[in-house]
Protein backbone atom coordinates (compact mmCIF):
# COMPACT_ATOMS: atom_id res chain seq x y z
CA UNK A 1 0.00 0.00 0.00
CA UNK A 2 1.33 3.42 -0.97
CA UNK A 3 1.61 5.84 1.94
CA UNK A 4 4.17 8.27 0.53
CA UNK A 5 4.74 9.93 -2.84
CA UNK A 6 7.99 11.77 -3.61
CA UNK A 7 7.93 14.17 -6.56
CA UNK A 8 10.75 15.49 -8.67
CA UNK A 9 10.09 19.11 -9.66
CA UNK A 10 11.40 20.08 -13.12
CA UNK A 11 9.63 18.08 -15.79
CA UNK A 12 7.13 16.66 -13.28
CA UNK A 13 5.43 19.56 -11.50
CA UNK A 14 6.37 22.11 -14.14
CA UNK A 15 7.13 21.72 -17.84
CA UNK A 16 10.42 23.53 -17.40
CA UNK A 17 13.21 21.43 -18.90
CA UNK A 18 12.87 22.70 -22.48
CA UNK A 19 12.12 26.23 -21.22
CA UNK A 20 15.35 26.26 -19.19
CA UNK A 21 17.36 24.88 -22.10
CA UNK A 22 16.09 27.54 -24.51
CA UNK A 23 16.82 30.27 -21.96
CA UNK A 24 20.32 28.92 -21.37
CA UNK A 25 20.86 28.68 -25.12
CA UNK A 26 19.83 32.36 -25.45
CA UNK A 27 22.13 33.33 -22.59
CA UNK A 28 25.10 31.64 -24.25
CA UNK A 29 24.27 33.25 -27.61
CA UNK A 30 24.11 36.68 -25.95
CA UNK A 31 27.64 35.99 -24.73
CA UNK A 32 28.96 34.94 -28.13
CA UNK A 33 28.56 31.17 -27.89
CA UNK A 34 26.21 29.27 -30.20
CA UNK A 35 25.07 25.77 -29.22
CA UNK A 36 22.39 23.54 -30.68
CA UNK A 37 19.55 22.70 -28.32
CA UNK A 38 20.39 19.00 -28.59
CA UNK A 39 23.77 19.76 -27.00
CA UNK A 40 21.95 20.85 -23.83
CA UNK A 41 19.73 17.80 -23.35
CA UNK A 42 22.23 16.37 -20.87
CA UNK A 43 21.29 19.18 -18.47
CA UNK A 44 17.80 17.71 -17.89
CA UNK A 45 17.60 16.47 -14.31
CA UNK A 46 21.12 17.70 -13.48
CA UNK A 47 22.16 20.17 -10.79
CA UNK A 48 23.10 23.83 -11.17
CA UNK A 49 26.75 22.81 -10.62
CA UNK A 50 26.71 20.86 -13.89
CA UNK A 51 25.25 23.82 -15.77
CA UNK A 52 27.72 26.24 -14.19
CA UNK A 53 30.68 24.04 -15.15
CA UNK A 54 29.46 23.80 -18.76
CA UNK A 55 28.90 27.56 -18.84
CA UNK A 56 32.39 28.31 -17.50
CA UNK A 57 34.03 26.07 -20.11
CA UNK A 58 32.03 27.54 -22.99
CA UNK A 59 32.48 31.19 -22.06
CA UNK A 60 36.15 30.87 -21.09
CA UNK A 61 35.81 33.38 -18.26
CA UNK A 62 36.02 33.12 -14.48
CA UNK A 63 33.29 31.22 -12.67
CA UNK A 64 32.26 34.32 -10.71
CA UNK A 65 31.95 36.43 -13.85
CA UNK A 66 29.98 33.68 -15.63
CA UNK A 67 27.57 33.40 -12.69
CA UNK A 68 27.19 37.19 -12.55
CA UNK A 69 26.26 37.36 -16.22
CA UNK A 70 23.82 34.47 -15.93
CA UNK A 71 22.18 35.98 -12.83
CA UNK A 72 21.71 39.28 -14.64
CA UNK A 73 20.33 37.55 -17.76
CA UNK A 74 17.80 35.46 -15.82
CA UNK A 75 16.62 38.54 -13.91
CA UNK A 76 15.83 40.13 -17.27
CA UNK A 77 14.10 36.97 -18.50
CA UNK A 78 11.99 35.54 -15.65
CA UNK A 79 10.02 32.32 -16.10
CA UNK A 80 6.25 32.38 -15.55
CA UNK A 81 6.12 29.15 -13.56
CA UNK A 82 2.36 29.09 -13.10
CA UNK A 83 1.89 29.11 -16.87
CA UNK A 84 4.03 25.95 -17.23
CA UNK A 85 2.56 24.03 -14.30
CA UNK A 86 1.87 20.49 -15.47
CA UNK A 87 -1.68 19.32 -16.10
CA UNK A 88 -3.42 17.60 -13.18
CA UNK A 89 -0.82 18.69 -10.59
CA UNK A 90 -3.37 20.19 -8.21
CA UNK A 91 -5.87 17.39 -8.81
CA UNK A 92 -3.25 14.75 -7.94
CA UNK A 93 -2.00 16.64 -4.88
CA UNK A 94 -5.59 17.05 -3.66
CA UNK A 95 -6.23 13.33 -4.11
CA UNK A 96 -3.07 12.41 -2.16
CA UNK A 97 -4.04 14.79 0.62
CA UNK A 98 -7.56 13.34 0.80
CA UNK A 99 -6.11 9.83 1.02
CA UNK A 100 -3.72 10.92 3.79
CA UNK A 101 -0.73 10.03 1.60
CA UNK A 102 2.31 12.05 2.64
CA UNK A 103 3.85 14.20 -0.09
CA UNK A 104 7.53 15.11 -0.44
CA UNK A 105 9.76 16.78 -3.01
CA UNK A 106 13.27 15.68 -3.97
CA UNK A 107 14.72 17.96 -6.65
CA UNK A 108 18.22 18.59 -7.97
CA UNK A 109 17.34 22.28 -8.16
CA UNK A 110 18.62 24.80 -5.60
CA UNK A 111 16.45 25.74 -2.63
CA UNK A 112 15.72 29.27 -3.80
CA UNK A 113 14.43 28.01 -7.14
CA UNK A 114 12.31 25.29 -5.49
CA UNK A 115 10.67 27.83 -3.19
CA UNK A 116 10.05 30.24 -6.07
CA UNK A 117 8.41 27.51 -8.19
CA UNK A 118 6.20 26.09 -5.44
CA UNK A 119 5.02 29.55 -4.40
CA UNK A 120 4.34 30.65 -7.97
CA UNK A 121 2.41 27.44 -8.67
CA UNK A 122 0.49 27.80 -5.38
CA UNK A 123 1.33 24.27 -4.17
CA UNK A 124 3.95 24.72 -1.44
CA UNK A 125 1.57 23.79 1.39
CA UNK A 126 1.13 20.23 0.10
CA UNK A 127 4.73 19.16 0.75
CA UNK A 128 5.79 17.90 4.17
CA UNK A 129 9.45 17.41 3.19
CA UNK A 130 11.46 19.37 0.60
CA UNK A 131 14.96 18.18 -0.32
CA UNK A 132 17.30 20.11 -2.62
CA UNK A 133 20.21 18.65 -4.55
CA UNK A 134 22.47 21.47 -3.34
CA UNK A 135 22.35 19.92 0.14
CA UNK A 136 24.27 16.85 -1.02
CA UNK A 137 27.80 16.24 -2.24
CA UNK A 138 26.39 14.39 -5.25
CA UNK A 139 22.87 14.57 -6.58
CA UNK A 140 20.92 12.40 -9.01
CA UNK A 141 21.62 9.70 -10.22
CA UNK A 142 23.19 9.27 -6.78
CA UNK A 143 20.36 7.95 -4.55
CA UNK A 144 21.39 10.00 -1.51
CA UNK A 145 18.63 12.59 -1.93
CA UNK A 146 16.02 9.82 -1.90
CA UNK A 147 17.59 7.97 1.02
CA UNK A 148 17.55 11.23 2.97
CA UNK A 149 13.93 12.00 2.09
CA UNK A 150 12.74 8.52 3.05
CA UNK A 151 14.52 8.79 6.37
CA UNK A 152 12.93 12.19 7.06
CA UNK A 153 9.51 10.79 6.18
CA UNK A 154 10.03 7.73 8.38
CA UNK A 155 8.85 5.63 5.45
CA UNK A 156 9.35 2.03 4.42
CA UNK A 157 10.57 1.75 0.85
CA UNK A 158 7.75 -0.55 -0.22
CA UNK A 159 5.28 2.18 0.80
CA UNK A 160 6.85 4.82 -1.47
CA UNK A 161 6.23 5.92 -5.04
CA UNK A 162 8.64 8.26 -6.82
CA UNK A 163 7.56 10.39 -9.79
CA UNK A 164 10.39 11.37 -12.13
CA UNK A 165 10.96 12.26 -15.76
CA UNK A 166 14.70 12.35 -16.54
CA UNK A 167 17.19 9.51 -16.86
CA UNK A 168 19.17 10.85 -13.86
CA UNK A 169 16.06 10.99 -11.71
CA UNK A 170 14.79 7.55 -12.67
CA UNK A 171 18.21 6.06 -11.97
CA UNK A 172 18.35 7.79 -8.57
CA UNK A 173 15.00 6.33 -7.59
CA UNK A 174 15.92 2.84 -8.74
CA UNK A 175 19.36 3.10 -7.08
CA UNK A 176 17.45 3.74 -3.84
CA UNK A 177 15.37 0.58 -4.50
CA UNK A 178 12.12 2.49 -4.92
CA UNK A 179 9.17 2.11 -7.28
CA UNK A 180 9.49 4.80 -9.93
CA UNK A 181 6.85 6.32 -12.18
CA UNK A 182 8.26 8.07 -15.26
CA UNK A 183 6.29 10.98 -16.70
CA UNK A 184 7.00 11.00 -20.42
CA UNK A 185 8.49 14.07 -22.09
CA UNK A 186 7.37 14.07 -25.72
CA UNK A 187 10.00 16.64 -26.69
CA UNK A 188 13.13 15.46 -24.86
CA UNK A 189 12.16 11.77 -25.08
CA UNK A 190 14.10 10.56 -22.06
CA UNK A 191 14.91 6.88 -21.74
CA UNK A 192 12.23 5.62 -19.31
CA UNK A 193 13.05 1.91 -19.62
CA UNK A 194 14.24 1.59 -16.02
CA UNK A 195 10.99 2.92 -14.55
CA UNK A 196 8.34 0.62 -13.06
CA UNK A 197 5.55 2.61 -14.69
CA UNK A 198 5.46 5.07 -17.59
CA UNK A 199 2.65 7.62 -17.82
CA UNK A 200 1.61 10.44 -20.14
CA UNK A 201 -0.29 12.52 -17.55
CA UNK A 202 -0.13 12.87 -13.76
CA UNK A 203 -3.78 11.83 -13.38
CA UNK A 204 -2.64 8.26 -14.17
CA UNK A 205 -0.81 8.15 -10.83
CA UNK A 206 -4.15 7.71 -9.06
CA UNK A 207 -4.83 4.42 -10.88
CA UNK A 208 -1.32 3.18 -10.08
CA UNK A 209 -1.80 3.91 -6.40
CA UNK A 210 -5.10 2.01 -6.44
CA UNK A 211 -3.42 -0.97 -8.12
CA UNK A 212 -0.69 -0.95 -5.46
CA UNK A 213 -3.24 -1.39 -2.62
Amino acid sequence: MIKYVIFDMDGVLIDSEIVYMKLFQSFLKENGVTVHLNELHFLAGSSRKVEDQFMKEKLQISENEAKRRKYEFYNRNPVDYLSIRKRYVVELLDYLKEQDIKIALASSSPKDNIEEVLNACEIQSYFSIIASGEDFHETKPNPEIYEYTIKKLGAKKEEVLVIEDSVYGIQAGKNANLKVIALEDKILQHDTSQADYVIEDLCEVIDIIKREE
